[in-house]
């Protein structure tokens, strides 16, 4: 072709497509080549050349939309255009799709269809082309099909001349280009598909154009018209074509969203765009109802609602359109779905097939008819292609039908080996089968959740397993596993199984283990309804067992008052950990007395030394095979009297135990209480190495509001040490998640953010939060400033605020406090502080040299003036900001200067 006549020719595609485009159809994205070769078809047969094309794909796929598109540019070149469209109501109708045909030309001649067939048959031998003589069916294939099938002889002559007679009449239609376009070939009569095979062999002897659609994937069809495709393709020349509609790409995606209006992500996004193509499954069908339930949604459309529920409305088109094609399935395949769907690929086939009361022999078929139907894939054995949820393909099943399929569904699949997990998933479906093989499925299944951070499946699976009938040491057990899920994320639920646990356990490891996680509860927030029940009942047997001869003594009398007492969840854990082992006398109910009595003196401000001695006695005699959270609590008590170091060494050896005993829960509570002691330390890398393990134990997002306030804060403490004020601004920030805002972290979160806050010069802010921190400590009576030494920071900010009177009394409170605490490290931060804030003020006990560094590692004394210098240089820029002068100089030089 020469360069002239190749532009002449594109020139005309485009007049064509204009025109086409003029009819009033929507645009067709993705679909370019598909259009060129319709394009193609219509400019030939406009010429006179005869052509057959088949537009195949699965449902939703455009076929009908592309067969009006190669319709519209069929008018547009003068090409005679006769329609029809198949569907299922009149599948049975003889000859439909051929009436439908011919109803246009019959309706311009003012004859039925019938009439006008009638009359082609009459008009002879000259009028017939040869080979369509009346009652030659050699002509409609190699034997009668269709409607003459299974009848007598005089039935398949009659249908043969049926055929005959109306395949005679569409080639004296095409008197010129003529086009039958028939959507839903599928769906076409047996007679008719006949009729169309004849015209397929008879191509030649008139200008017609065959443009037929069907659902089809991977080159498979419906049997009932894959001859007919098969002739289709075998026409030489060229003259045969097979299109299929594959899935739409991220522009044509794109595209068809901007078309739609519907506010989306900038083309540049193409990882969203790529991501949308695949949810969609680049289906336009899918892509389009999904847009619509998005706008179908109350309040405006954003891009970020489109960003945020573009697969929440897939996933609702994808179940509209399962239950659409599954409604229109007749019996036989509609069961082999549904048991498909039941089985989830954990059953074979032939399994499968007898449970819905299947032939193997008819299997093959209704396989091929539901994959061309896109609800099923290719693997083998098939899995239900649009949905998982098996209840929109069940629809309709009886209730006592469905229990039966889902528990044979069940049984065949653990006798088949079937993956654990997958099989747990089918169990949720099923009612308890009380079998003893579906326990220990559905714990080991819980066992592979939890370690992967998949809290929420873990949980349900041991409910699930909870509902069979089960022994009470093995129900025990399962409530610990299932506790123990609960823990990070869902407290109350945690509450609730424990306390069934422990209302029945006898002594043993199993109650050992829930007394610690209900323990560990208390770390974190207010005191579950579980957990006050039981220590109501547990503190008078384990004051007894303390005492001598059965008689409270003045120790177990003292415990017992500081659990009547305690005003935090922590402090009564604490308290009631000597109920661990039941009231029970040994070693484990001493230790736990013992650390209720250091925790309450430590949290109060009493008596270092006294703690210290109580700690190193804790951690001496409290079992390792016994309950843990007594040797975490003595770490955090050991490390406020400065006992950095046995504290580590301590909780290092409790960590490991945790970790033997697989307990979440416990481990990360130990890794943010090192985290914790490590900052203490002056050790902020360590303490990051801790924070990114408890991150990895189990996502942040699946934890209880209380226990991520917990992570923030050490995190945003992490931050203020390495001195990353933008991040840590980011960080403080973030609004807290529901329901932690009267939790425990919140306290240490609010001195962190002071911190932070004077860092950065805003003194006004920082005051508020160190305040705040404040009013919450004294509402818990814990007033140790080893703690959180929040008196001494709030003076910084006082002074910040020129109230100069208050900060001294302020600094003077925490100055005794820390004298009464008794350790060394407890006066360094009112110290160091004062000195920065008020120039002139020094004090030999706060030297390198002196007294009060003794109880802090180098590491620890360098982290110290490295943050209050950091707070004196925020206060100066503060200060200067609200007076309007310069600064006296950066952080560290000038007025109240840090010592070295």
């Amino acid at each position: 072709m020469s360069a002239s006549a190749g532009h002449r020719g594109a020139a005309a595609g485009a007049v064509l497509r204009a025109t086409a485009d003029r009819d009033g159809l929507a645009p067709l994205y993705g679909r370019d080549a598909e259009q060129a070769a319709l394009l193609h078809m219509m400019t030939r047969l406009a010429a006179g050349a005869s052509g057959v094309t088949v537009l195949h794909g699965t449902p939703g796929s455009g076929r009908s939309r592309l067969l009006r598109r190669g319709v519209a540019l069929a008018r547009s070149v003068g090409v005679q255009v006769l329609t029809a469209q198949g569907s299922p109501s009149r599948a049975d109708v003889a000859y439909g799709v051929v009436e439908q045909l011919l109803a246009r030309p019959a309706r311009a001649a003012g004859a039925t269809a019938s009439t006008l067939s009638a009359l082609a048959g009459l008009s002879g031998a000259s009028a017939a082309p040869s080979g369509l003589a009346s009652g030659s069916g050699a002509a409609l294939g190699d034997g009668p099909t269709g409607s003459a099938a299974g009848g007598g002889a005089g039935e398949a002559s009659a249908g043969s001349s049926g055929a005959v007679l109306r395949c005679r009449a569409l080639l004296a239609v095409a008197h010129r280009p003529t086009l039958l376009a028939v959507d839903d070939v599928q769906w076409a009569d047996a007679g008719s598909l006949d009729v169309l095979a004849g015209l397929l062999r008879r191509l030649g002897a008139a200008p017609l154009g065959v443009l037929l659609t069907v659902t089809g994937a991977r080159g498979e069809f419906p049997d009932a018209c894959a001859v007919l495709l098969d002739q289709a393709a075998a026409l030489q020349d060229g003259r045969g074509l097979l299109l299929e509609l594959g899935p739409l790409g991220p522009d044509a995606t794109q595209a068809l969203c901007a078309d739609a209006g519907v506010p989306a992500p900038p083309p540049s996004d193409t990882a969203w765009w790529m991501r949308a193509a695949r949810l969609s499954r680049g289906n336009p069908w899918l892509l389009r109802h999904a847009l619509d339930e998005l706008r179908r949604e109350p309040g405006d459309l954003t891009e970020e609602r489109t960003r945020t529920g573009f697969a929440r409305a897939v996933d609702a088109a994808c179940e509209q359109r399962a239950a659409e094609s599954a409604a229109a399935l007749a019996r036989a395949p509609l069961a082999l779905l549904r048991g498909l769907a039941v089985c989830r690929g954990l059953v074979p086939l032939e399994r499968v097939a007898a449970l819905v009361g299947l032939d193997d022999d008819r299997v093959g078929g209704l396989l091929r008819e539901l994959r061309v139907s896109g609800l099923i894939d290719f693997r083998d054995p098939p899995r239900p292609r649009l949905t998982d949820r098996t209840a929109v393909l069940l629809a309709g099943l009886d209730g006592e039908a469905r229990r039966r399929l889902h528990a044979e569904a069940a049984r065949w699949a653990h006798r088949c080996d079937a993956d654990e997990e997958a099989l747990a998933r089918l169990l949720l479906t099923t009612v308890p089968l009380g079998e003893p093989w579906v326990p220990s499925v559905l714990r080991r299944a819980a066992r592979g959740l939890l370690a992967r951070g998949e809290v929420t499946g873990a949980t349900d699976v041991l409910e699930r397993a909870l509902l069979e009938p089960l022994a009470p040491a093995e129900r025990a057990e399962v409530l610990l596993e299932a506790s123990e899920a609960y823990t990070m994320t869902a407290p109350a639920a945690a509450d609730r199984r424990l306390s069934e646990l422990l209302s029945g356990a006898p002594a043993s490891r199993v109650r050992t283990s829930a007394a610690d996680l209900l323990l560990t509860l208390g770390a974190y927030g207010p005191v579950a309804p579980g957990q006050a029940t039981w220590y109501r009942g547990a503190r008078p047997a384990a004051a007894v067992a303390a005492g001598q001869g059965g008689v409270p003594g003045p120790r177990a009398a003292g415990d017992a008052q500081d659990v009547a007492g305690a005003t935090d969840a922590w402090d009564t854990a604490v308290a009631a950990a000597a109920s661990a082992d039941g009231g029970a006398p040994g070693p484990a109910v001493g230790a736990a007395l013992l650390v209720a009595r250091a925790w309450r003196q430590a949290v109060r401000g009493e008596d270092a030394a006294a703690v210290t001695e109580m700690c190193r006695e804790v951690l001496r005699t409290a079992p390792l095979d016994g309950s843990l959270f007594p040797r975490l609590t003595a770490c955090c008590a050991l490390s406020l009297a400065d006992g950095h170091g046995t504290a580590r060494t301590a909780l290092d050896v409790t960590l490991a135990e945790a970790r033997r005993r697989r307990s979440p829960s416990l481990v990360t509570l130990g890794l943010l209480l090192r985290a914790h002691l490590n900052l203490r330390a002056g050790d902020p890398d360590t303490a990051a190495h801790d924070l990114c393990a408890s991150r990895d134990l189990i996502p942040p997002q699946l934890w209880h509001p209380a226990r991520l306030t917990t992570l923030r804060a050490a995190e945003l403490q992490l931050l203020v040490v390495r001195e990353r004020y933008e991040e840590a601004a980011r960080l403080a920030a973030e609004e807290l998640p529901p329901g932690a805002e009267e939790s425990s972290p919140t306290i240490q979160l609010l001195y962190n953010r002071a911190q932070l806050w004077l860092c950065l010069g805003r003194t006004g802010q920082a005051l508020a939060e160190a305040e705040e921190c404040g009013r919450r400590l004294a509402a818990r009576g814990w007033a140790n400033p080893s703690w959180v030494p929040w008196r001494s920071l709030a003076a910084l900010a006082r002074l910040g605020c020129g109230d100069r009177a208050r900060a001294e009394e302020l600094f003077a409170e925490e100055t005794r406090l820390a004298r009464r605490w008794g350790s060394d490290s407890a006066y360094v931060w009112a110290e160091l502080r004062r000195q920065s804030g008020v120039p002139g003020q020094s004090s030999d006990r706060t030297g390198e040299g002196g007294p009060h560094w003794s109880g802090r590692t180098a590491a620890g004394r360098r982290s110290v003036r490295a943050v209050v210098a950091q707070e004196a240089a925020g206060l100066r820029r503060g200060t200067s900001a609200r007076s309007g002068t310069p600064a006296p100089g950066a952080a560290g030089d000038g007025g109240g200067r840090v010592p070295p």
